[in-house]
């Protein structure tokens, strides 16, 4: 803070402490308010600084004892406090609210005083307003001292019924000294505190002889305000009792007490009062029952239960049944206390249901009599018996005919709607009881279906309805212009496979079924068309010229089993593609699969193709064929399938002929040379003469082809 402001409070300090005062006087300088406050706490204490509208403040000063520990200087707004107070946290003062309050935090015991304020008007007179704080000290947490002198925790015992429980409450401290009581439970049973030997604490000494009533925990309260609840502390007593009332009770599954044989009931055995809790059995007569369950236990109440399923027969009716709830804890002959209740069973109607008739179990053909028995055992007797369809009751002059309240029910024609489950009850004075379900089957013949025969995959069905299900099938099949086909199957489908003859156009079929009960009375119809099963359009083919025709090549589809190609011829104006010839390749034929490369293809035959030309391919099996994939040779293709000039020169006639060209000149040559040698011969004797004439292999093919000419490697001529 600036120096000026530290003379400022010097000054008003010297002020305040310096101003004549006189003694504050409770009642006669002013009025006195009694106030509590808790140690440690805070307390506001109040005073009236308001003026008349025509006065104003000038000064406000508080005193504790008389001596000043705070003012409030109007004139200046300029607040000062006792040094021994700190501003910011034990003393607070809020001068603009009216009345104004002066806040003392974190009490202490020094802080209670008589506390007065005195405030300094302009005009009007001084106001002396007087505060007598009290500062409460809380006591300490009361704790017990047996008769012995020891030290007491949370639970003091075992005692018996009839003790009597001795014991002290302490309590150190507290200002004012605090008054101690007793209680039992919310009861208070002693509020004669004293004093101890001991300087600062107080004692409460107990005498109470203990009884089921005041078993419950006692507790210690020690208070000295109105501030703040009172400081308790709680003691268990651990006292043995035996029950005081044991009683047994039909949780469910009686009718006023009444028992059902055969009808489980549930019965609860309560004890009260036992302590420690006791041990519940349960007897019918002389026989001890083990199947109940596990009892249970409320502290708080003191309160054990059992609860027993009992499952009464006929025999049962007069027995007691008892439960027994002894305390082990004591001693024989006190430590025990029972209930008994005598067991009253009858039993509702025992109900089974029959079919009468031909011997075959709960099955009835269609239109054959269908006979129902319902018979019963009951005490007392049956005044009412009913017939159940599907769980719904049947009433009269329905499908079942007008007798449906009697021990028997009889339907002369039976249809098969009336399938399905059939149950009757029967009802006495004790209850009403329905019998198992028992489910009837109503056979009848084979029948069609809306769909009547389908096509799944290559595969015909006959769908029909019938029960039981049909066990021989019959066929009569005929493809488009053959004979019918009649196959007989024990199963509803057949195969397209077995079916002979071409399925490319329409199969008429029909199927009839049997099933034991009878044959079917209509057969199901329907024809079919295939178009579906047949392969799909070749869509990887080309052209190319190959062992000196024009070969069309294609990766197979899926589902074809041969290969269907085809020519077309441009006509003569060149308008229109006329269909010239159509052939078949397989797989089974001589180059139908050729592998060329990667994947296999499959190769047909076209033999020449000329300019505006097409080649056809299609996919085919026996349902038919796919539309064909037209072709069109390239340029490319054409060129290589024309023929060279120079190309007839490799022919094989035309060196068959060379080579008798030659021949011929050889042997006119050798003539002419034979002649010449014979004329000189003559003019002079000449010596013999050999000459070795070589065919080639030409010469010698064409010696071949005019048969009966003996050929050597070399001819002799002379």
């Amino acid at each position: 803070m600036g120096h000026r402001m530290r003379v400022v409070w010097a000054l008003i300090y010297f002020m305040v402490s310096v101003t004549p005062t006189h003694t504050f006087i409770p009642g006669a300088d002013g009025p006195v308010i009694a106030q509590e406050a808790l140690e440690g706490g805070s307390t506001s204490l109040f005073c009236d600084a308001s003026a008349d509208p025509n006065d104003e403040l000038m000064l406000l000063v508080w005193y504790k004892n008389n001596a000043p520990i705070y003012s409030f200087d109007a004139r200046v707004r300029t607040e000062w406090s006792n040094p021994s107070y700190n501003t910011t946290s034990r003393l607070t003062a809020d001068v603009n609210q009216q009345p104004t309050a002066l806040t003392v935090n974190n009490l202490r015991g020094d802080d209670q005083a008589l506390y007065h304020c005195r405030v300094d008007f302009l005009l009007a007179p001084t106001r002396n307003i007087g505060v007598n704080l009290t500062v409460i000290v809380p006591p300490s947490r009361p704790f017990f001292l047996d008769e012995l002198g020891n030290k007491v925790g949370s639970k003091i015992g075992p005692y018996h019924e009839g003790d009597t429980l001795v014991l002290s409450c302490l309590v150190i401290g507290g200002r004012p000294p605090p008054k101690i009581s007793w209680y039992s439970g919310d009861d208070l049973v002693d509020a004669s505190d004293g004093e101890s030997d001991i300087p600062g604490v107080k004692e409460n000494e107990l005498y109470l002889p203990l009884t089921r009533n005041n078993a419950q925990a006692l507790s210690c309260r020690a208070t000295n305000t109105d501030l703040t609840e009172p400081v308790i502390s709680t003691l268990q007593i651990d006292l043995y009792l035996a029950a005081y009332n044991v009683s047994i009770s039909w949780v469910r599954g009686t009718v006023e007490g009444t028992l059902q044989a055969g009808k489980q009931v549930v019965v609860k055995c309560v004890a009260h009062g036992s302590r420690p809790p006791p041990e519940l059995s349960w007897w019918l007569d002389h026989r001890h029952l083990t199947q109940h369950s596990n009892q249970s236990w409320d502290n708080a109440t003191g309160i054990a239960s059992s609860h027993l399923q009992l499952t009464p027969a006929v025999g049962d009716h007069g027995a007691t049944l008892a439960c027994v709830a002894t305390n082990t804890a004591m001693p024989p002959g006190r430590d025990s206390k029972a209930d008994l209740t005598i067991l009253n069973v009858t039993y509702s109607p025992v109900v089974e249901i029959s079919m009468k008739g031909d011997g075959r179990l709960n099955q009835v053909s269609e239109l054959d009599t269908l006979h129902l028995e319902c018979e019963v055992k009951a005490n007392p007797p049956v005044v009412k018996y009913k017939w159940f369809y599907n769980d719904i009751e049947i009433g009269e002059n329905s499908l079942w005919g007008s007798s449906t309240s009697s021990a028997t029910l009889v339907v002369e024609e039976t249809t098969r709607e009336l399938a399905g489950r059939y149950c009757c009850s029967a009802l006495n004075g004790v209850g009403e009881t329905r019998s198992d379900t028992l489910n009837i089957t109503v056979l009848y013949p084979p029948e069609c279906s809306e769909q009547g025969i389908k096509l799944v995959g290559e595969t015909l069905q006959c769908i029909v309805r019938s029960l039981p299900p049909p066990d021989t099938f019959f066929w009569h099949v005929q493809p488009s212009d053959e004979e019918v086909q009649h196959l007989t199957s024990g199963s509803a489908y057949l195969p397209l496979s077995q079916i002979t003859g071409s399925l490319a156009t329409t199969l008429s079929a029909s199927c009839e079924a049997s099933n034991g009960i009878a044959s079917q009375d209509k057969a199901c119809q329907k024809i079919f068309h295939f178009e579906s099963l047949r392969p799909p359009q070749p869509q990887q083919c080309d052209l190319a010229y190959e062992f000196e025709e024009f070969q069309m090549r294609c990766v197979p589809v899926e589902n074809a089993t041969y290969y269907e190609v085809s020519v077309w011829r441009l006509s003569t104006s060149n308008s229109s593609l006329m269909l010239e010839r159509r052939g078949s390749m397989g797989y089974g034929t001589g180059r139908a699969l050729a592998r060329g490369g990667t994947p296999w293809l499959v190769r047909g035959a076209l033999g020449s193709l000329g300019p505006g030309d097409e080649a056809g391919a299609a996919a085919c099996n026996r349902y038919g064929c796919s539309p064909a994939l037209l072709l069109r040779p390239t340029e490319n293709l054409l060129d290589a399938a024309s023929v060279p000039w120079w190309k007839f020169l490799t022919e094989k006639d035309f060196g068959i002929s060379i080579g008798a060209v030659i021949l011929v000149a050889v042997f006119i040559l050798s003539t002419w040379l034979a002649v010449r040698l014979a004329r000189r011969t003559r003019a002079k004797p000449p010596a013999p003469v050999i000459q070795l004439v070589h065919l080639d292999d030409a010469s010698r093919e064409y010696l071949d082809t005019l048969g009966g000419t003996t050929r050597t490697k070399g001819t002799s001529i002379e």
